[in-house]
Formats: C-alpha cells, structure tokens, sequence
C-alpha cells in the first residue's frame, strides 16, 4: 500500500468537502480512460507511416478506421489533463514544485485533442486529389512554421507534464515505481517508434497500464483520505 491509502480516516464523512467523492472518482475514471482509449485509437489502424506519402495512403487503405480512430483519440487526449491534475493532486504535498510544472505542461498540452482535428483533412485529401498533389498539399500546409509551435507546444506539453505528474505522484510516495516505469517507458516507444505499424500500439498500452494502475490506486483510496490531499 502507498502512504495516501495508509492515512488514518480523521475527518467525519459530515465534514467532507462537497463534491469529494465525484472529484476522486472522477480523476480515477480520467487516470483509466485515457491510456486505454489512447492505446484502442492506435490498435484501429494497423499501418505504416515512415514517410508522408505511406500515411496518406493509409487514408485511402483504412479511411473508415482513421476517421473513427480519431475520434477515440480526441477523448483519449481530453482525458489526459484531468489525468494529470489527478496525479497534481497526489503529488502537491509531497512534491509541490513537480506537481506544479506538471500541471503547466499538461495545461499546455490541453490542445492537443483539437490536432486530431487535422487527421479529417488529410483522408480528405488522400481520397480526393491524386497522390502527387495531396503530398504537395500536405507538404505546403506543414511547412507553416506558425502550426509547428502549436503542435509542439501541445505534444510536448502533454506528454511531459503527464510523465511528470506521475513522477511527482511517485516521489510524494503516492503510487509505487512500476506505474512510472511503465508509463514512461510507454511514451518513449510510442515516440521513438511512430513510423512501426505495431510498436507505438505496445508503447500505449504500457502506458494505459501505468495510468490504470494509478487510477486503482485513486479509486481505492477513502474519501476521507482524498478529502485531506
């Protein structure tokens, strides 16, 4: 067991806070939902995409999947802030100033969920024009040096401040190693390995793991435990 679940229950559940019991339970559902759904959006589309022109050929390939992968990926993403503020919460005694940067960054990271938006227009795309000139297009439309910042802001944003989220939550003592190791060992196969047609799918679910494990440990604890978080 962690220190958070081993705190004596002190305070009345009369005395609780209100809203603690949906606060807990829904950080713990976020902490679940978003590995998983992550990990079910890349296991819809089994492809490759080292180069630009292989990924909007999957467009054409797997259009039905990509379209609906999308959305689950939205939601997977969307879940990701409420995630790491779960883990801010574990974490703010113990690790205050890790806890802080990690909700700065997954603040940040908030847009990401709003990228996916692109995914449509490339099957369109890939769907509508001949291969050369939807390459063009896809090419002009990333030289944009504008759409690079957002981008980068928002997938660096996410994925650092939810790493470090759960190394906060680790170091205040909250959770056990394993959901760290895991979860950042995931993130760094799914970004090392983004063009294989199967090893980011495995990174995300080390990933959905990790957070799962974290989100029993939420889901687990008392009320009148998270109450004096």
């Amino acid at each position: 067991m962690t220190t958070s679940t081993e705190l004596p229950a002190t305070v009345p559940a009369a005395d609780l806070k209100p809203g603690t019991r949906f606060r807990r339970v829904g950080g713990a559902l976020s902490l679940l939902g978003a590995g998983t759904l992550i990990f079910a959006s890349l296991v819809m589309i089994p492809y490759e995409n080292e180069t630009p022109a292989q990924y909007l050929q999957t467009g054409v390939d797997h259009r039905t999947n990509i379209l609906w992968a999308a959305v689950v990926l939205h939601f997977g993403y969307l879940l990701l802030v409420p995630a790491a503020f779960t883990l801010v919460r574990l974490a703010r005694r113990g690790a205050t100033r890790l806890a802080l940067a990690a909700m700065v960054l997954a603040g940040l990271g908030s847009g990401l969920s709003g990228i996916i938006v692109v995914d449509f227009y490339d099957v369109a795309l890939a769907n509508s024009l001949p291969a050369d000139q939807a390459l063009e297009i896809w090419n002009l439309a990333g030289s944009y040096g504008q759409g690079a910042i957002i981008a980068a802001t928002s997938v660096f944003g996410i994925a650092l401040g939810i790493n470090l989220a759960v190394f906060a939550a680790w170091r205040a003592r909250a959770i056990p190693v394993y959901p760290l190791v895991l979860n950042v060992v995931g993130w760094l196969v799914f970004t090392l390995f983004s063009g294989d047609p199967w090893l980011p799918s495995l990174g995300t679910g080390l990933v959905a793991i990790g957070l799962g494990w974290a989100g029993l440990i939420v889901l687990k604890t008392r009320d009148e435990v998270w109450d004096r978080l």
